[in-house]
């Protein structure tokens, strides 16, 4: 027996069977789409995925290898002089028969020499031509005829070093046999990876998404909008659509992915979970899975009824990118932009994919710029992209046009009028005497820049009256996420009045609505987020103002909004003071406020163009994924456990130091992550005197002020609050 790993313990042959029915499937769903509109020789492509497949673990035959699986197994070992000094992914070439490679060009056995000896990506790789001839000369040879017959399909017999030419530089962007050269290492690793974990490489549906969602919609009784109409019609190109708040942009989405493999994306992982839920459960469509840092907990804490294993299938699959929608954030999967190291597993699955970005202005300028790059590159490899959102910054178009990606726009704008704002020349902690009157018989919110800010409001306001309270990013997630449920209760009840305070996390996360918004000024961007949670789908036809911006003691300015861009905005809305704001001006504003005119010497176009130089002169395989996902994250935040919550729960932290069952330590983590809260690495110097260890590497103890109605609370400073650029 020739084996490929020890546990679960699995023949080459049986793992190199696997992946070729896998590569069966992959072939049957979606061999057309991969290979439209690229300039690859169809016959010869299908070709080199088979033969990458049935090769790529032949070293494995290398005796030193198959002592190091012998050993875990306990089973006796091969008498042999040599040491496992090469990697196998460096010999697998050699195996590669002379007939097969005579039915290619030189170009493609150079690329299919790459794929197989760089498929594992490891740091050690180096080129040792000597110690690769004495190992085929003294383990190869000898048993050639054994490796044969143990791995069942022809093999080179005359082996050599020679194929060590094709891998001295590495294929590139840009240059020839790039584009073949990712399909098929990209498709490799997914093959590979989804054998590996023994879960299936696609959902085996040939059932088209938009024809699911239409039948659906009928079902509900929901007819179809202009918006989802064009994005249904429109569906095999790339589009930049906007539409008002209300409109039904999920619909459209999934409308416009019709039959294809999509990724939909939105900023913030609480939003996904929604529209995960959304899709999976009120649309119940089976073939959806959900990506994120913490998705598997979010599984647990949904399904507990399906069980531990399940979850995790459900999690394996989405790791492996096999469900027919993902649901993700865009650290997921717009990695591959970085080049890291295997990188091309994401890259060459989104060739097929279609890519749903939703709510591109709420990224920062950097992280829009990997965006940019992003829909630049899967345009180049074959894919599709929709960019939905309320309002579009003009740069992102222009730089759009700029790269040459052909796409189709279009504007869908609510004529309801639902707002007419005030402008306030003074602090919003100025006007809690009217904000409480108008709260005794209606829904009032009020959004501030910043955490302290919401707490300062909160507090104030709770000093003369019970009917007020507050959500925001610094409760512990078990108190977040009561709160969650309790803010849309009391947006969708009929018989409550009130006052919530809460800060940015409500602009794309939480879907409510209230009749009275008093909000601390922003960013138009963020600003008209903002107006989309008061008067969501009525009319206002009042005299009176529905909506109050306060422009004075301003928190967050110049940390979590832009300064210029700040003091941009609010110039451009002193127009609009006490008129009714029509969503064409809302759009209209945003276009102006970021065209490239009014953006120069600003800090945002120096970030947006930085960023944008910075990928488009990136070096190959100069990082890993994890580090992607840390820049593409833009900030690092800590998880952190009040120490009056630590101190209830100890029993918890120590039970989970002992236990050994794997699904007990599981759900033992997941109650105690449920008792964290987030802070950045800033936040974390200014207290780093109260910070105490609780046994976990992720996880440190603060021993900071923490209240189940106002949250953690934290000394002031500059780096307090950036929760509204973060994912």
């Amino acid at each position: 027996m020739l084996y490929a790993k020890s546990d679960p313990k699995e023949t080459i042959k049986e793992h190199t069977d696997e992946l070729l029915e896998r590569l069966k499937i992959l072939k049957e769903l979606y061999g057309e789409e991969i290979l439209k509109n690229k300039d690859i020789k169809k016959d010869n492509f299908w070709n080199m995925l088979r033969l990458v497949c049935i090769y790529h673990d032949a070293g494995k035959s290398y005796t030193p290898f198959q002592n190091m699986i012998l050993e875990k197994l306990r089973e006796p070992l091969k008498e042999t002089e040599l040491n496992n000094s090469i990697k196998h992914e460096q010999l697998s070439p050699l195996f590669l028969p002379e007939e097969e490679i005579m039915k290619l060009s030189e170009q493609e056995e150079k690329v299919l020499t790459q794929v197989i000896f760089y498929h594992h990506e490891r740091n050690s790789t180096l080129l040792d031509k000597e110690k690769i001839s004495t190992i085929i000369v003294n383990d190869i040879l000898p048993r050639i005829d054994e490796i044969e017959q143990e791995l069942n399909v022809i093999i080179n017999k005359k082996p050599s070093n020679y194929y060590l030419g094709y891998v001295v530089r590495r294929i590139k962007e840009g240059e020839k046999g790039y584009i073949q050269y990712c399909l098929i290492k990209g498709l490799l690793h997914r093959l590979d990876h989804s054998a590996s974990a023994h879960v299936k490489i696609e959902d085996e549906t040939t059932e088209k998404v938009g024809d699911f969602i239409e039948q659906k919609m009928e079902e509900k009784g929901f007819h179809e909008n202009n918006l989802q109409g064009y994005c249904r019609e429109n569906c095999d190109e790339n589009m930049v659509v906007i539409g008002s708040t209300g409109m039904g942009k999920t619909e459209a989405g999934l409308l416009w992915s019709n039959g294809c493999k999509t990724f939909f994306t939105l900023p913030i992982r609480i939003s996904i979970n929604a529209i995960y839920d959304r899709i999976s459960e009120e649309y119940q469509y089976p073939y959806v899975g959900l990506l994120h840092s913490s998705s598997l907990d979010y599984l647990e804490s949904k399904n507990n009824d399906e069980g531990y294993e399940s979850n995790e299938l459900h999690n394996e699959e989405a790791r492996n990118l096999s469900k027919k929608i993902t649901t993700c954030t865009i650290d997921q999967i717009f990695t591959f932009v970085f080049k890291y190291t295997g990188y091309e597993k994401i890259y060459a699955t989104l060739s097929y994919s279609k890519v749903i970005i939703d709510e591109i202005q709420a990224y920062s300028p950097e992280i829009v710029a990997v965006i940019l790059k992003g829909l630049e590159m899967i345009h180049k490899i074959g894919g599709r992209f929709l960019i939905m959102t309320a309002t579009l910054p003009r740069i992102y178009k222009d730089k759009l046009i700029e790269m040459g990606i052909p796409f189709k726009s279009n504007r869908f704008l609510s004529s309801i009028k639902r707002h007419k704002i005030k402008i306030e020349e003074k602090e919003v902690l100025e006007d809690v005497d009217n904000i409480i009157e108008k709260s005794k018989n209606k829904k009032v919110l009020i959004i501030v820049n910043t955490v302290d800010k919401a707490i300062e409001v909160y507090k104030k306001i709770k000093e003369k009256t019970e009917k007020v309270y507050t959500i925001h990013s610094r409760f512990i997630v078990r108190d977040r996420e009561e709160k969650e449920r309790n803010i849309k209760d009391f947006a969708q009840s009929t018989d409550v009045s009130g006052i919530w305070i809460t800060t940015q996390i409500v602009e794309a996360s939480i879907d409510i609505d209230f009749d009275y918004l008093y909000t601390e000024m922003s960013t138009l961007d963020s600003l008209f987020q903002r107006l989309g949670r008061c008067y969501r789908k009525r009319e206002w036809t009042d005299n009176e103002f529905n909506v109050h911006i306060y422009t004075k003691n301003v928190s967050g300015i110049g940390y979590v909004y832009d300064k210029e861009i700040y003091q941009k905005s609010l110039e451009i809305l002193k127009k609009y003071d006490e008129n009714i704001l029509l969503e064409t001006d809302k759009v209209n504003m945003v276009d102006f406020l970021y065209a490239k005119e009014n953006l120069e010497g600003t800090d945002f176009i120096k970030k947006f163009e930085a960023g944008l130089n910075v990928l488009n002169h990136m070096t190959d395989y100069d990082t890993n994924k994890k580090d992607a996902q840390k820049l593409l994250r833009n900030i690092e935040n800590v998880k952190v456990v009040p120490k009056s919550i630590y101190d209830e729960n100890k029993d918890l932290f120590e039970k989970y130091k002992i236990e050994k069952d794997k699904q007990e330590r599981r759900r033992l983590k997941l109650y105690i992550e449920k008792l964290t809260t987030n802070i950045s690495n800033g936040q974390l110097r200014t207290v780093k005197d109260k910070i105490f260890d609780v046994g976990f590497d992720n996880i440190k103890g603060i021993d900071m002020k923490y209240e189940s109605e106002t949250g953690l609370i934290l000394k002031q400073s500059l780096d307090d609050d950036i929760e509204a650029r973060t994912l």
